[in-house]
């Protein structure tokens, strides 16, 4: 026997002690029936008198039931649809988000409705189509796109992920949900980077799929703040260690970045690298760089630590220069930093023989 069917004592009840309770029971009893497999068309009609009687009941609390017990029914009567779109918040919003037989006429009609909560309900539904996503990008406040970006199921195009990073530019919410998002199409990123946090920056370095030169892009902003390296009291090793760490967990810390880091005298950040990919203790990693009588004991670190061969020549240089110049530029800019070094290095060349016109190319490359 059906346990969901209405039984002789439900209907006593009902006719005897119509309270909030009994009625509740009524509403999801009959609402489990309606879903079942074993319904007749008799009782189907039935159920959907029941219903229609129910959605104008006096009590909100019976309308609060009766909408959640439909909310994963389908196919329901146009008009009962209608009542509890069009009843108060409470009883439309859970409706509203999860009821899958609206069609895309009826998302359009609810998202032109006042209110903003009904809006918000739309924009978090599963499977949202693509067009009611555009809709809602061109049409809608930032609180409602705001969900719509954070709603992982809807179907949401690059051209309306274009539009809603043009659109809301300034909005620190929607930068903030956009960064948050599994998935991120690549133009979107370009778009938004130059305007997020350091935070923000971080995130989407840390956890989506960038192209290197962007993660260069990223680092270097994010470093230029933390790790400028030509003055010991512009950052602390915990800030910079922990920059690394995520780097390295996040497999972004690259021979590039390594090189590029000592190029722009990131000492602290190319120590630390160093750390990471060698497995070296820091105060070892700092005891061997700064030895100058024994650059056989760097080439084994940076070969410990992966780096390639081709690029240590420009590491030497860099680290000649890092170690002449850092405590004579003050508080140089890191741009002005890199720019003496560069004059350095090419002054280095003609009595360098190991420094080739591709290193010194490449070395110039990293700093520029």
């Amino acid at each position: 026997m059906n346990k969901n069917r209405l039984n002789r004592q439900d209907v006593k009840n009902l006719a005897h002690e119509a309270n909030i309770e009994n009625k509740s029971t009524i509403a999801r009893k009959v609402s489990a029936y309606y879903s079942g497999s074993d319904i007749s068309p008799q009782a189907v009609k039935l159920a959907e008198d029941i219903f229609r009687i129910m959605v104008h009941d006096t009590e909100i609390k019976v309308r609060e039931v009766l909408s959640d017990s439909l909310k994963h029914c389908v196919d329901l009567p146009k008009d009962v649809v209608t009542a509890i779109i069009n009843d108060k918040d409470s009883v439309a919003v859970p409706f509203v988000q999860y009821y899958g037989s609206l069609t895309n006429e009826d998302l359009i009609k609810i998202l032109n409705m006042p209110g903003i909560n009904r809006q918000k309900a739309v924009a978090k539904r599963a499977g949202l189509p693509a067009e009611i996503s555009q809709y809602i990008a061109e049409r809608c406040s930032d609180e409602v796109v705001g969900e719509l970006v954070s709603n992982e199921q809807a179907d949401i195009r690059e051209n309306t992920f274009d539009t809603i990073a043009t659109k809301y530019a300034e909005s620190e919410n929607i930068k903030q949900r956009l960064v948050y998002r599994s998935e991120l199409p690549a133009s979107v990123i370009e778009k938004i980077i130059d305007k997020l946090s350091d935070k923000l920056k971080n995130h989407l370095m840390l956890y989506h799929n960038l192209s290197k030169d962007l993660v260069t892009k990223l680092v270097d902003e994010v470093s230029e703040k933390i790790t400028l390296g030509i003055s010991e009291e512009y950052s602390s090793d915990e800030q910079v260690e922990e920059l690394v760490h995520q780097l390295y967990k996040a497999n972004r810390l690259t021979p590039s970045l390594v090189v590029r880091s000592i190029c722009l005298g990131d000492l602290k950040f190319f120590e630390y690298s160093l750390v990471y990919l060698s497995e070296t203790p820091i105060a070892e990693v700092r005891k061997i760089l700064f030895n100058t009588q024994a650059d056989f004991m760097i080439r084994n670190l940076l070969r410990k630590a992966f780096i390639p061969k081709s690029v240590f020549p420009a590491i030497f240089s860099a680290l000649k220069v890092v170690r002449e110049i850092r405590f004579d530029c003050g508080r140089s800019s890191r741009k002005v930093f890199g720019h003496k070094v560069v004059e350095r290095i090419l002054s280095f060349t003609q009595n360098n023989d190991e420094l080739s016109p591709e290193d010194i190319k490449y070395l110039v490359s990293k700093i520029n």
